[in-house]
């Protein structure tokens, strides 16, 4: 192996992990989005929570808490396009039963489903 050679497959090799290292950078932004995400949701539903017992004390009920409602399902809808962008970075897909599984298998191993 000449040195050319070798300045070929350390800059393939340099392409790769650059290309990986971006990945995971992506990776890490998406995973961190669908958190943030679901804190909001977690803070609706505490909301919800506060409204539905003062509504208790109160004997009123909040017209407020079905729209909080929809904001909830809007955020679980956003995460679900999240998660599916995670499982294209890693080569991944959902079946129908839920299952997490490679996109190179044509069967789901947990129903048995075909892609």
């Amino acid at each position: 192996m000449d040195f050319n050679d070798v300045k070929k497959v350390v800059g393939d090799t340099a392409q790769k992990v650059v290309k990986k290292s971006g990945e995971a950078v992506e990776y890490g932004k998406v995973k961190y989005k669908i958190y943030d995400i679901q804190n909001d949701i977690n803070k609706i539903f505490t909301q919800i929570g506060q409204d539905v017992y003062e509504g208790y004390k109160g004997d009123y009920v909040n017209d407020d808490i079905p729209n909080k409602c929809e904001v909830i399902d809007a955020k679980k809808a956003e995460i679900e396009e999240l998660e599916e962008k995670l499982r294209e970075l890693k080569n991944t897909k959902k079946c129908n039963c839920g299952r997490i599984t490679s996109k190179d298998d044509a069967f789901c191993p947990a129903c048995g489903s075909n892609f």
